[in-house]
């Protein structure tokens, strides 16, 4: 039962008849204290009746008066008017209307207990002679209208009730359905169902309410697939992070085992090892290539973190030049042309430090992909907001199931050539970190005359 009760809907019902049914008796309650006074008496009505019976027979007027009596209360006797002047006390006619006085006896009843009495002329329709009509009267003159209302209270109360009722049904659908609807709605919405919409065509409070249902449904749905995104983007770091540090281990566990053999050898001075100037030397290269290696995998790692970058204003077309300058003599080498088409003052918001290896990792990449005796193109200009730098190495071509995994660490597409070069297969996975983390994006493409880099960043003014 309290949980019933605990429903709006019937809350709103039972409040509102309850407000309607009160306020029917008030109104009642005033009625019946503040009318004026409209005094009545019964005899006021014996001038209809008169009038009246004269319309009727005296065989048909029986009804009128018993009728009369009944309802007034007053006592009637009816007399023949030549007999009634005759005599002082006369005897009443006992053939007119059966609640009438009909003796002597009822007679003197009626003159002992009777307040008023008096008498009326009366003439039948159907009968020329005169009569006398005598009443006798019992009770004084009473407000009317009380008496009306007292009279018609069990009507009223009917009336009050059945439209106390309606009317509180009506308010009940009118205000607690919407809320209802509201309420399904919301309970969908706290299953994660933000399918369900409200009504948000009404103009009042409720259709406020419900278009900020919708408008939290839509937020909360919005916000959702963002967490949920967010979620599978760090589970994929997650994933990268384990990939990139087993490949770091198994990548630092070979030259870790060569020195550890070099020096094994030298101590022991087993065979060739105790030729300690070559092997030395070579022990020097290996160190240097860990540390090579470990600087990229803590580069790497700095670029991973949450760590923001110190940016300021650095020019591409600067950074171009000097990483072009300091691979001249590579170029000579591998007897490769470079080709320039770098416009001036190209600025951006970034890391100078960081876009170097960023761009010298595409360029050296571009030189050891590319065949002795071919060209590189290098070309960076302004394209609206954006900055963009294209690197293609001529006559080059990558195996597309290699080109998708090209920027993954320590992903090699020819282990041989990688290990005479000393590359440590960070290179593009690092170049691609720092460029994302300068809000930038980078592609690497085959085209139809070789293998195209293509960098994109947001273009700034010089400071």
């Amino acid at each position: 039962m309290r949980r019933l009760f605990s429903r709006l809907s019937v809350k709103v019902f039972v409040i509102s008849f309850l407000v309607q049914v009160l306020s029917g008796f008030l109104i009642c309650a005033v009625l019946y204290l503040q009318t004026p006074e409209m005094l009545y008496s019964p005899k006021d009505e014996l001038d209809d009746l008169i009038q009246r019976l004269a319309d009727h027979t005296r065989e048909d007027c029986g009804d009128l008066i018993d009728d009369f009596i009944r309802r007034t209360g007053m006592d009637l006797a009816f007399y023949d008017e030549e007999s009634y002047k005759s005599k002082q006390y006369n005897t009443p006619l006992d053939n007119i209307g059966t609640l009438t006085i009909k003796d002597l006896k009822s007679l003197h009843r009626a003159l002992d207990h009777s307040e008023s009495m008096g008498t009326y002329g009366l003439m039948f329709k159907d009968d020329p002679g005169m009569y006398i009509v005598q009443y006798f009267s019992y009770g004084g003159e009473y407000n009317l209208i009380p008496r009306a209302l007292h009279n018609s209270y069990a009507l009223m109360i009917a009336v009050v009730v059945v439209l106390s009722l309606i009317s509180s049904f009506i308010y009940t659908v009118v205000f607690a359905r919407p809320v209802r609807k509201l309420s399904k709605v919301s309970g969908q919405m706290a299953k994660m169902d933000f399918t369900v919409k409200c009504d948000d065509r009404r103009g009042d409070e409720i259709g406020d309410l419900a278009r900020d249902l919708n408008a939290l449904s839509a937020a909360l749905d919005r916000k959702i697939g963002e967490l949920e995104e967010e979620i599978v983007r760090v589970r994929e770091m997650e994933e990268q992070k384990e990939m990139f540090f087993a490949a770091a281990s198994h990548e630092l566990k070979t030259p870790v085992t060569i020195l550890e053999g070099h020096l094994r050898g030298m101590i022991e001075g087993v065979g060739p090892y105790e030729d300690h100037d070559e092997y030395l030397a070579k022990s020097l290269r290996t160190v240097k290539r860990m540390e090579s290696l470990i600087g990229e995998i803590l580069t790497a790692s700095r670029m991973q973190s949450s760590h923001e970058v110190v940016m300021g204003s650095v020019d591409m077309a600067e950074i171009l030049d000097g990483k072009l300058s300091e691979s001249e003599d590579l170029f000579t080498v591998r007897n490769i042309s470079v080709n320039r088409h770098i416009d001036k003052g190209l600025f951006f918001a970034g890391n100078r430090e960081l876009m170097q290896l960023a761009a010298g990792a595409f360029i050296s990449n571009a030189v050891f992909y590319s065949h002795e005796g071919s060209s590189i193109d290098v070309t960076a200009r302004r394209d609206g907001d954006n900055i963009v730098t294209v690197i293609e190495n001529k006559g080059a071509h990558i195996d597309d199931k290699d080109i998708v995994h090209l920027f993954e660490p320590f992903y090699r597409t020819d282990s041989s050539r990688s290990s005479r070069s000393g590359g440590s297969g960070l290179g593009l996975y690092l170049a691609r970190l720092i460029i994302t983390k300068h809000g930038g994006s980078v592609s690497l493409d085959n085209t139809a005359d070789g293998v195209c880099a293509r960098i994109v960043l947001n273009s700034v003014e010089e400071l």
